[in-house]
């Protein structure tokens, strides 16, 4: 049987990748930088760390929604979007979705140590501009708008992921043994990963990683 091959991660012409450096800008905390996560909070009463892993106490205290959520592969774009309303990422009251923002991507070598295979971070405009410090004036109202909206962007990133992992333990596509998996009674099957890093700068990350069906 011939080895599958493996589809290199791209997310297309719709979507602007930034590099992982801020270009012309010397920055305290890169918005590239993915091996850090942003804090809770707009600043104003500064910023709430994200120390301690009781769900109870560690809630963001100046937003409504935060946090981490895990889902499987066999999510409908109906359900993801309404997924995404829920959290607020595209509020219903939002006559027109936020085409400004950056996006960043990191590819693990590692996954089965780091927990995921590929991760984006989306930033929008705002947040680059008032969190990161990444923007001037003249760079935020000049700032280029992406094709996509910020949904269509995460939703974008589960698409490409379902095609080059595949969408099911039996449909190898070099997912296997990447989480500890022995290829018998213990194989992976592709899932994802979002965090609402920051409500209020519209910072979110959404990653791919696998989880392991057992016989």
């Amino acid at each position: 049987m011939p080895t599958p091959t493996r589809i290199v991660f791209d997310l297309g012409d719709k979507v602007r990748v930034s590099p992982p450096i801020w270009p012309d800008h010397k920055l305290d905390i890169q918005p590239g930088d993915l091996s850090k996560s942003v804090p809770y909070g707009n600043g104003v009463y500064g910023y709430q760390d994200r120390k301690g892993s009781n769900p109870f106490t560690s809630a963001p205290s100046q937003e409504a929604c935060g946090g981490v959520i895990y889902f499987g592969n066999g999510i409908s774009k109906t359900d993801f979007e309404a997924l995404m309303r829920v959290m607020e990422v595209q509020p219903g009251y939002v006559v027109k979705s936020s085409r400004d923002f950056a996006v960043f991507t990191a590819e693990s070598k590692q996954p089965g140590k780091d927990g995921y295979l590929v991760q984006m971070r989306v930033v929008s405009k705002f947040g680059l501009r008032f969190m990161f410090g990444a923007l001037t004036d003249a760079e935020y109202e000049k700032f280029p708008e992406q094709e996509l909206t910020i949904v269509e962007a995460l939703w974008s990133f589960v698409e490409q992921e379902r095609k080059r992992w595949g969408t099911s333990w039996m449909d190898d596509k070099g997912l296997g043994g990447k989480f500890g998996g022995d290829g018998d009674f213990a194989r992976e099957e592709l899932a994802f990963g979002f965090m609402l890093e920051n409500d209020y700068h519209h910072v979110y990350r959404i990653w791919s990683r696998a989880w392991l069906v057992t016989k």
